[in-house]
């Protein structure tokens, strides 16, 4: 039996996890997935509370590995969530998702039951992102993405940029490729990990879920401005650099593993 881990990321997400605690444990108790965890980050708000009473289990991040330190965002938390659990895969999920489900969280999981003939080592969640009315947004792909993932991503193989969310942290992984691989940390995860990856098992190793339509969590410009930062971050982490990027003014982040 495949054992796959569902990990939920989470730093003072209570009133999201509110509805992503219900599906994660949906999940495990109709068998989509064999386990599930939020990953606290060091939350100061109810989302441990959530998440118990639900029945979902707690990995205090920074109890993980804490000879590593302070847990450094997003890409800590995966990482020391992969080394904490034993599993044959696992799968990312983003906390604050306005709509998910349990169809989405299957989307995600159905390529593996085919891996080991396909050879797919890597499922990126794909979607339509859409608003709390369910009305596509007006950047399919999102600004980040289309102003910094894209662009950086082609520079790599055009392929990789016609992923339609290639920024997605709706993710499979094979768990011996994940544990092999360094996490960067923050929000340069993702485009870092989809590098590494394609550069481990090339494209024929990654496969695209349709997920259907998402609402994630829109934010002003001005709030993206540091996202973008550490996404070009990611990027030049693994040799990638837009030629108009000025490396001394980016984020500096770590590699962990």
């Amino acid at each position: 039996m495949t054992h796959i881990s569902l990990f939920v990321p989470a730093l003072n997400e209570e009133i999201g996890l509110q509805r992503t605690c219900a599906v994660m444990r949906s999940a495990v108790d109709e068998g989509v997935v064999t386990s599930a965890y939020v990953l606290d980050g060091g939350s100061t708000d109810g989302s441990a509370s959530v998440a118990a009473s639900f029945g979902v289990e707690i990995l205090h991040v920074p109890s993980l590995q804490p000879e590593l330190g302070p847990v450094l965002g997003k890409g800590d938390s995966l990482y020391r969530g992969v080394h904490a659990v034993d599993a044959d895969w696992h799968v990312f999920l983003d906390a604050d998702l306005g709509n998910v489900s349990l169809d989405h969280v299957r989307a995600l999981v159905a390529p593996i039951a085919t891996a080991a003939s396909t050879g797919v080592q890597f499922v990126k969640g794909g979607f339509v992102r859409v608003d709390e009315h369910g009305v596509p947004r007006d950047v399919p792909g999102g600004r980040v993405t289309e102003q910094v993932g894209r662009p950086l991503l082609r520079l790599v193989d055009p392929a990789l940029a016609e992923l339609s969310q290639p920024l997605s942290g709706q993710v499979a992984i094979a768990a011996e490729l994940a544990r092999s691989m360094q996490f960067v940390t923050g929000y340069g995860i993702e485009i870092a990990m989809l590098i590494d990856v394609y550069r481990a098992v090339g494209m024929e190793g990654i496969v695209e879920a349709d997920m259907g339509l998402i609402n994630n969590r829109w934010k002003p410009d001005g709030d993206l401005d540091g996202v973008m930062q550490e996404v070009t971050a990611g990027a030049a982490m693994r040799g990638v650099m837009d030629a108009c990027a000025e490396p001394f003014a980016l984020p500096v982040l770590v590699n962990r593993g």
